[in-house]
C-alpha cells in the first residue's frame, strides 16, 4: 500500500548494500504494518504475525523495531519528511500551513485506522520521549520511500512540531500574522486542531 508521496526515482549508488537492506527492511515491516491496521485493531497485531509477513525473524524484527510502539514514531518521522516534500514549492507561512491540513484529510481518508491508531498512540504517550531510543530515518530510508528529490536531506523527520512552527516564524515575518503573536501558543493550537483533523475526516457523512 501507498503511505508517502513519491518525489523522484532513488539514486542508492552512494549506500552500501548493508544500508540499503537494513532500510528496505525497516520500510516494508512499516508497510505491513499500515496494511495490518485496515482490518486489525493495534492491540491485536502480533509481532509474530509481523514478521511472518515480512519473512523475518522475531529477532530481527526487534533489531529494527525494538516496540512495536516504534512503528507509530517511524511512520510519523516519516511522514514529516513527506509533508515537507509535498509543500516544497509552495510559499513557507500559512500557504504551507494550509496545505498541512488539506495534505493530512486526504491520508486520513485513505488509511482511516492508521491515523486513528496514531492519534490514540499519542493520547497515551510522550512521542519526543520515547523518539529518544529509536534508530533515526536514515538518508537510505529517506531516498527509497521518497525518491532522491533535490534537497533531501535538509528536510527534518522530527514530526509536525519543527514545521509549524518554522511556517507560523514565517507568516509573522511576513506580516500573514498580527504583530506580537506568539508563536509558541499558536503552534500549540493548531496542533490541538490538527490532531482532530484525522477524526473529523473519518467520520464524515457522505451524504
Amino acid at each position: 500500500m501507498k503511505l508517502f508521496g513519491k518525489y523522484g526515482a532513488a539514486e542508492l549508488k552512494g549506500f552500501s548494500v548493508r544500508e540499503i537492506k537494513f532500510a528496505r527492511a525497516r520500510l516494508g515491516v512499516l508497510e505491513q504494518f499500515a496494511s495490518a491496521l485496515q482490518t486489525t485493531s493495534y492491540a491485536d497485531i502480533r509481532i509474530k504475525d509481523l514478521s511472518r509477513a515480512c519473512e523475518i525473524s522475531e529477532p530481527s524484527f526487534y533489531n529494527y523495531f525494538p516496540r512495536k510502539d516504534d512503528l507509530f514514531l517511524y511512520f510519523i518521522s516519516l511522514w514529516s519528511v513527506d509533508i515537507q516534500l509535498h509543500a516544497k514549492n509552495l510559499e513557507p507561512g500559512l500557504e504551507v500551513i494550509y496545505e498541512i491540513f488539506r495534505y493530512t484529510a486526504s491520508t486520513a481518508s485513505k488509511n482511516p485506522n492508521l491515523l486513528k491508531e496514531i492519534i490514540s498512540y499519542q493520547s497515551r504517550t510522550d512521542p519526543s520521549r520515547a523518539a529518544r531510543d529509536v534508530t533515526a530515518v536514515s538518508l537510505a530510508e529517506k531516498h527509497i520511500a521518497f525518491g532522491s528529490a533535490p534537497g533531501l536531506e535538509k528536510y527534518p523527520d522530527q514530526g509536525l512540531g519543527p514545521v509549524l512552527h518554522a511556517n507560523l516564524k514565517e507568516a509573522l515575518r511576513k506580516n500573514q500574522l498580527p504583530a506580537g503573536a506568539a508563536v509558541e501558543v499558536l503552534a500549540l493550537a493548531l496542533g490541538s486542531i490538527f490532531f482532530g483533523v484525522p477524526i473529523l475526516v473519518i467520520h464524515e457523512d457522505p451524504a
